[in-house]
């Protein structure tokens, strides 16, 4: 199974629709998976443990319970929706239907409302011990785990319901249910034990490997879910645990179990709630006014016909029965009997109790009443009490019908039935007929329906007054009908009702008064009772045609008692409702099929509409007993039209007109948008009223007439004019108005509001605007109050055009917009307002010609108001001519300035001004020229340009202005930058230098594409070619873009050179001497691969393309970078001996300073001091100028430079020829030309070091003074040069007198020493006449293991150049670079380990090892007798410290000496 891991879960649960698990761990944490793919979709840290989830029935809630509170959470939106404070909650469970949630502590149980956190129940029961998750619902129960117990409470009330003992309960038992409750599976420590609810019996054991927490079903009863300590979540099958339970317990089911016995033989109780339930009727409304009988208090429920036996009477001839109906007497005060018939049963008891204890002796009438009330009441021990002391007394009917229904009551119904047989014999000469009636119905209520009925058959084939017996079995048809209706089986509901209706007699013939107060059944009305039973069956099983026809069937057959009667009156009424609804709902009339679907959810349909006769029967119906508001207010059946439809045709025809025609407004007013067939219908009613008017006001004047319109007639008008519109053009319905005896004025303005109700702005506009055509400027036919109309219509009118267009721009539908702006403008052609709006709205659409226009006619309206200029610098701008733009702005602004409004002055400063944008991006356009060399060629025209020139390129381009134009409200930084960082790219060439190439001085006057044929022209010019055809404006080439005759020019190429070119947006390689046809590897044999100033070129450009000597791409590589291509970079490692990405590493400044050391040392120059002067921008040696002819001191210059700045002594570590610059740096670069290491101590790795420092952890271990030489050579500055003065930190010894001997011309000289033993030195110097010779260790950082300082410093030294930077500081000017990198500022670093005993030790370990030794000799200078020289080597002078040393002789020999 899957598993989902998470820390230590402490609770666990399932969503409902199985879409969600979640789970509460120890740690605080909760989370939400995907129960489908097992993935997390959402975690939420809280303050405490989290102790229970629960999830509502819908899935969409959860709720977490912790320490101090309860969360409720919405799962989908991840928020949190309520807290319910209950302190040291440690379960919380949602209820089955979701409107309440449980929480639980170890006091108490609390019940809380979900929706709003509200508490309804506390009930002092605690769930022990207290981390417990031992709470369910079922239905409204709670079973809680507490006490070593498991209690069944009621939710509503906190009753405990019942409870039984469990062993082994835990600070974590959990118990849950499926959700038919069969069984209840409770967790211990490390197993899960399944009961069964009904029996407790155990079912099953489940054994889980880790401690368990919590446990959950799966939403099917499927699988368990177990969750707990460890990192696990499994999920157990339930399939062996299902399939050993029986299926009853498993699938409950609405069906009641066969009983297949008779009476001789039945011993088996009949459950006393059958008799309550099938001792009751319908719940029918009927008028209390005609009964004379008891009512009932509920409905009958449902028992299965399958269930009904016959039980046997015994034998009584035919021949005994009596042939009438006799009901017996009951004696009985009359307060006891109105009570009892009004069905107050307790007042009955009260009273018969009462008049029993008040009886002089016992009184078996008021014992025999006082047992059939309560048999009615359901007391069935006392009822039969009663009953059984009555007969004692004197045995009566009443008395054993009682004691009869009580033995039934009691589930004893063959005593029930013997007992009813034992009436026989005293009573059947005059009341049998009685006795076999209230037989069958005690056989009825005892759930035997067939029997009852059958038995009624029989009864009735044998009396002559059967109306009675067809008339209870009517009744008992009307109650198993209203049974089967209940249960949802409509089929044989409908089948009985209509055997109850057809077995309805007549006439009932004679009261069963005695009957009704035995059983609680009513018989007043009962045809109609069972007609309406069977409307709502048919209703209910979707014949709604049936059902409206069976109910025009009782108004026309009982028209006189339905009529009556208010409550049947009122039933007709909301029963035609209902089906009206119905049908209304469904679209369609249902059809009379038979049902295969689920009856519970009927309407199978046809397409019929509704039944007129259904809405005249409503109608009649409701306005019998109610105002038509009345019955308004009460009808709820959708559509409300085709009520009001009926109620004002009604009213109209019985000539209510007024009546009618305020029905029809209250229908407007409440209905608003109008179907097609209700427009219909509103015309027709609407026409005929206003030329009834025409008819009516034919005979008054025509003042009084304008008083009648006003008042009654114009929203009548309106109506007509509302549903005319809807589908004819106003034009049309203006003339549908002929006929009308109303003032054209009154038509003319009702078309013209409904027009503008209905946003059809430009139509009442154009009606308005012909009724002023018709009838002038100021018609006298103008009523006052009409002028004032008119007035304020073209206002509103205006208005509203002006909103459309508003709110069609707000939607940016501009095409929609000038349309209404244009209609109002024909209003009043002269606003400046509706103008500029038009004019914005012409430009957003493109078309700024007529913007243009609009804005000039608001400037010519008004050319002191700023809002012209500002829509003509839009439009201007719009349609590219950015100089008048720009104009039309600075006059806006010039206007606003002088503007005596304050608030538009103030506008003013939110704007930009053109002068402003102007400085801004020329400040970029500097700061961006910078960066770059500070002459450039212009591929479009050949000719040299400073950075001024430049400027004035850029200003001269379109884009410039447009820039400037752009510009008004906020000034948009990252693409004025990306716009002039665009322009300004430029492409380097890399190459080497030939005879008679263009210099500054030939090309600085003439055009580059000028120049006269030469290989070094032509390649000069060609270079442009591809460049301009690359699409960038800019070139450089060194040969031509250098004033070499200006020092500080060339000073600062020699400096900026590597930053130029990494700023490049590309660099061009010519190779000469490459033919294309080259084989593989020329590029890395060129002449080009071998010049020293083309190894920073190489380095810094970010994009090369290399071409061979006739300008047609190396190896056909036709990719946007040949740095990145894998043929270039194998050649280029091959020919370096770097890898690609040590060479993509290598950065200007102060980092890998032997690694740039080395390659520049396979470099070749033309000068010596090129070898120096092409590394000043490799290392930022800002500061050194270029002396050309001062030899090998350019190179100790820039050494000393970067060994200062650098700290890095592995300069140092070189063997050969002594520098006269200073002794301890060499004359050539190419000294460099092997690895650094070889002089540095050998690394030791870190499982060596370990062992080393182990066996230093001894008592004879000279800790004290390891530390004293640790924080000594701590303290010592880093290596630094004073002008040619080196002041060098070291360890020094010196040697002792040497032996000498020749092995051609270098010398070999040897040493005995203390310190290291055994030396050999090879030296082209003459040892011997040299005084004090001492062997040095320079190599301090390795010992202390810091690490190159250049690495520490590199990134405070140098400045990367990045043209995607929006960091306006990022923008400082060159002259910052000088100041950066200045030797006079050095920064000396001190890396001490925090574990100073451990770094002692580890400095001892490398005292061991092996070195490269540095040899300096004592001079005197005459200034100080301390200055030293290094004696240079022709080979390495390896040493390591001996056994016998010392680290006390080591710390005395730490020195720093001054180097000449």
């Amino acid at each position: 199974m899957p598993a989902m891991t998470v820390g230590s879960i402490d609770c666990l649960a399932v969503s409902k629709d199985g879409r969600w698990i979640a789970a509460g761990t120890y740690f605080n944490d909760l989370f939400v998976w995907d129960a489908t793919t097992y993935e997390q979709v959402w975690k939420h840290k809280d303050s405490n443990s989290i102790h229970a989830v629960d999830f509502s029935p819908d899935s969409t809630r959860l709720v977490s319970a912790l320490e101090d509170t309860a969360t409720i959470w919405d799962v989908t939106n991840r928020k949190q929706i309520q807290t319910l404070d209950h302190t040291r909650a440690c379960v919380a469970k949602y209820s089955p239907q979701g409107d309440r949630i449980a929480t639980a502590t170890e006091e108490s149980v609390r019940v809380w409302d979900s929706s709003d956190g509200r508490l309804l129940v506390k009930i002092p029961v605690g769930v022990t011990p207290w981390y417990n998750n031992g709470l369910v619902w079922f239905n409204d129960h709670l079973f809680v785990v507490s006490n070593n117990t498991i209690k069944q409470l009621d939710a509503s009330t906190g009753s405990l319901v019942a409870e039984w003992p469990i062993l082994d309960s835990n600070p974590y038992s959990c118990i849950v249910l499926p959700k038919y409750g069969q069984f209840i599976a409770y967790s211990t420590t490390d197993t899960v034990t399944f009961w069964c609810t009904s029996t407790r019996s155990q079912l099953a054991v489940v054994q889980h490997s880790q401690e368990i927490r919590t446990i959950a079903f799966s939403p099917d009863d499927r699988f368990l879910a177990i969750g707990g300590e460890g990192s696990k979540l499994s999920i157990q099958s339930l399939s062996r645990i299902i399939d050993s339970m029986p299926s009853s317990r498993l699938q409950p089911t609405f069906k009641e179990p066969d009983i297949q016995v008779d009476d001789a033989a039945s011993n088996s109780p009949t459950p006393s709630s059958l008799l309550h339930l099938t001792s009751q009727e319908p719940d029918i409304q009927v008028d209390d006014t005609t009964s004379n009988s008891p009512t009932s208090s509920s409905p009958l429920r449902c028992t299965s016909l399958e269930s009904d036996i016959r039980v046997d009477d015994a034998a009584i001839p035919l021949s005994r029965l009596h042939p009438t109906l006799q009901e017996p007497d009951i004696q009985i005060d009359d307060a006891a009997l109105d009570a009892w018939k009004n069905d107050q049963l307790e007042n009955a008891d009260a009273l018969l109790t009462l008049a029993i204890s008040e009886a002089h002796s016992s009184s078996h009438h008021a014992l025999a009443n006082r047992a059939i009330v309560r048999a009615r009441l359901q007391k069935w021990d006392a009822a039969l009490k009663d009953a059984e002391m009555a007969i004692h007394v004197q045995p009566s009917i009443i008395a054993l019908m009682a004691k009869s229904i009580a033995h039934v009551g009691n589930g004893e119904k063959d005593k029930g039935y013997r007992t009813c047989d034992i009436a026989f014999e005293p009573f059947h000469s005059s009341h049998v007929t009685f006795i076999l009636l209230i037989k069958a119905i005690i056989v009825f209520m005892a759930g035997n329906h067939i029997d009852a009925i059958s038995r009624l058959d029989d009864l009735i084939a044998t009396v002559r007054f059967n109306s009675v017996c067809y008339t209870v079995q009517s009744y008992m048809y009307l109650l198993l009908g209203s049974s089967q209706m209940e249960c949802g089986d409509y089929e044989r509901a409908i089948h009985s009702f209509e055997r109850a209706r057809a077995q309805m007699p007549d006439e009932i013939g004679q009261p069963l008064f005695v009957v009704s107060l035995i059983t609680g059944w009513k018989f007043d009305n009962l045809d109609i009772k069972i007609r309406q039973r069977l409307c709502e069956t048919l209703l209910g099983v979707g014949r709604i045609k049936d059902a409206g026809e069976s109910l025009l069937e009782i108004v026309n057959t009982l028209e006189n008692k339905v009529y009556m009667s208010v409550p049947i009156t009122k039933w007709v009424s909301d029963f035609a409702q209902q089906c009206l609804s119905t049908l209304e709902n469904d679209g369609h009339a249902t059809s009379n099929a038979p049902q295969q679907a689920n009856p519970s959810m009927p309407h199978a349909t046809v397409n019929l509409q509704a039944p007129t006769s259904l809405l005249g029967v409503w109608a009649k119906a409701t306005l019998a007993s109610s105002e038509w508001k009345d019955a308004l207010a009460a009808a709820f059946v959708a559509p409300r039209f085709t009520i009001y439809e009926a109620v004002c045709e009604r009213l109209e025809t019985i000539g209510r007109i007024r009546d009618a025609i305020e029905c029809f407004y209250a229908m407007t007013n409440e209905l608003g948008e109008k179907s097609e067939p209700m427009t219909e219908w509103v015309c027709d009613f609407t026409q005929r009223r206003l030329f009834a008017h025409g008819d009516a006001a034919s005979n008054t004047n025509r003042d009084s007439s304008i008083s009648t319109t006003q008042t009654t007639l114009t929203p009548l008008l309106r109506e007509w004019a509302t549903a005319k519109l809807t589908r004819d053009s106003w034009k049309d319905v203006l003339l549908s108005a002929t006929e009308f005896t109303l003032s054209g004025v009154e038509v003319y303005r009702a078309l013209c509001e409904r027009l503008e109700t209905i946003n059809r702005i430009a139509d009442a506009v154009e009606c308005f605007q012909e009724m002023t055509n018709e009838l002038g400027e100021e018609p006298t036919e103008l009523h006052e109050h009409h002028l004032a109309w008119a007035l304020d219509f073209k206002q509103r009118a205006l208005e509203k055009l002006e909103g459309l267009g508003d709110k069609a721009v707000d939607a940016e539908r501009y095409d929609d917009a000038i349309s209404p702006y244009s209609t109002a403008l024909s209003l009043i052609p002269s606003s400046q307002a509706i103008l500029l709006k038009r004019s914005k709205a012409w430009l957003a659409t493109g078309s700024w010609k007529p913007a243009l226009e609009d804005a000039n006619q608001v400037i010519t309206l008004d050319p002191s108001s700023p809002w012209g200029y500002e829509v003509k610098y839009a439009t201007l701008h719009k349609g590219g001519d950015y100089d008048n733009a720009i104009d039309a702005f600075e006059v806006m602004l010039t206007k606003m300035a002088e503007s005596p409004d304050p608030d538009v002055q103030q506008q003013s400063d939110r704007y930009i001004s053109p002068s402003s944008t102007r400085a801004l991006i020329r400040k970029v356009v500097q700061r961006t020229l910078q960066r770059s060399p500070r002459v450039l060629i212009n591929t479009a025209t050949g000719r040299l340009h400073d950075r001024a020139e430049q400027a004035s390129a850029f200003e001269a381009l379109p884009i410039f202005n447009e820039l400037v134009s752009s510009t008004t409200t906020r000034i948009d930084y990252v693409r004025i930058k990306r716009e002039v960082r665009q322009y300004f790219q430029y492409v380097m060439l890399s190459h080497k230098w030939e005879d008679n190439e263009p210099l500054f001085q030939q090309v600085v006057h003439i055009a580059v594409y000028d120049l006269e044929t030469s290989p070094t022209h032509d390649k000069l010019q060609i270079f442009c070619n591809i460049v301009r055809d690359a699409g960038f404006n800019w070139a450089w080439s060194d040969t031509c873009c250098i004033d070499k005759s200006d020092h500080f020019v060339l000073q600062e190429a020699l400096v900026a050179m590597f930053r130029w070119y990494q700023g490049s947006a590309m660099a061009i390689v010519f190779l000469r001497g490459v033919r294309p046809s080259s084989p593989c590897g020329a590029l890395a044999g060129s002449i080009w691969n071998t010049r020293a100033w083309t190894l920073q070129e190489y380095i810094a450009a970010k994009v090369i393309r290399f071409y061979t000597e006739d300008w047609t791409l190396y190896r056909d590589l036709d990719v946007p970078n040949h740095k990145e291509s894998p043929e270039i970079i194998s050649e280029m490692e091959q020919a370096t001996g770097v890898s690609t990405q040590q060479l993509k590493e290598l950065r200007p400044g102060l980092s890998s300073i032997w690694d740039k050391l080395r390659l520049a040392s396979t470099r070749s120059t033309t000068s010596v001091e090129d070898a120096a002067y092409s590394l000043l921008g490799i290392f930022s040696a800002i500061g050194i100028p270029a002396i050309y002819g001062e030899g090998e001191a350019s190179l100790g210059r820039l050494l000393a430079n970067v060994l200062t700045r650098s700290g890095d002594a592995s300069i140092l570590a070189w063997t050969g020829d002594s520098s006269r610059f200073n002794s301890c740096l060499p004359t050539r670069i190419a000294v460099f030309n092997g690895p650094a290491t070889s002089h540095l101590p050998p690394p030791i790795s870190d499982s060596e070091m370990e062992h080393i420092i182990t066996g230093l952890r001894t008592p004879s271990f000279d800790l004290d003074t390891a530390l004293r030489l640790y924080h000594r050579l701590n303290e010592l500055p880093t290596p630094r040069f004073a002008e040619s003065r080196m002041t060098l930190p070291c360890i020094t010894f010196q040697l002792p007198p040497l032996s000498a001997s020749r092995i051609g011309s270098t010398r070999v000289y040897h040493a005995d020493t203390v310190v290291f033993g055994r030396v050999e030195i090879r030296t082209k110097h003459n040892l011997s006449r040299m005084n004090s010779l001492y062997l040095v260790h320079p190599w301090l950082d390795t010992l202390l293991q810091h690490g190159n300082h250049s690495s520490a410093i590199a990134e405070d030294d140098e400045e990367v150049f990045d043209e995607d930077t929006d960091d306006e500081e990022s923008d400082d000017d060159l002259s910052s670079l000088y100041e950066a990198g200045s030797p006079s500022s050095p920064a000396p670093v001190q890396l001490i380990p925090v574990d100073r005993e451990r770094g002692a030790r580890r400095l001892v370990a490398r005292l061991r090892q092996p070195f490269g030794a540095l040899m300096f000799t004592l001079v005197s200078t005459g200034r100080r007798a301390t200055d030293y020289k290094r004696v240079a080597a022709d080979s390495l002078i390896t040493v390591r410290f001996q056994d016998n040393v010392t680290l006390a002789d080591i710390l005395d020999n730490v020195r720093i000496l001054d180097v000449l």
